[in-house]
């Protein structure tokens, strides 16, 4: 409205103008609180999301590092059933060599004596 109009409207109407302006401020305060909880709402979701997101890169971080322990412990323990197999593969020669050489010795002593 322009000037010229408002200042041909009576009072009452005037009067109506206000209340129907207030009641569109109350409704835009109270549009603005909602959507200002609304965004805080957001903010608390997309900062839990963000929180859920690196707690479970922390996790993987550490089932990844309890991986690699795993593998490197079962790494270890081949490494030494290995060396401990041929530590008693070559036990096992040398005892056969041995019983081996007495066997002949005395294969060769029954020899001689008979």
């Amino acid at each position: 409205m322009t000037d010229k109009e408002f200042k041909r409207l009576n009072r009452s109407q005037l009067i109506d103008i206000i209340y129907q302006l207030q009641l569109k401020q109350e409704e835009l305060i109270a549009e603005n609180a909602r959507l200002s909880e609304e965004l805080n709402d957001r903010r608390i979701l997309l900062d839990d999301t963000g929180n859920i997101a690196e707690a479970s890169l922390r996790i993987h971080k550490v089932m990844q590092a309890a991986q690699d322990a795993v593998e490197h412990y079962s790494e270890e323990l081949h490494l030494r059933a290995d060396e401990e197999a041929k530590q008693i593969i070559e036990k096992a020669k040398r005892e056969a060599q041995e019983i081996i050489a007495d066997a002949k010795e005395r294969a060769i002593k029954t020899a001689a004596n008979t």
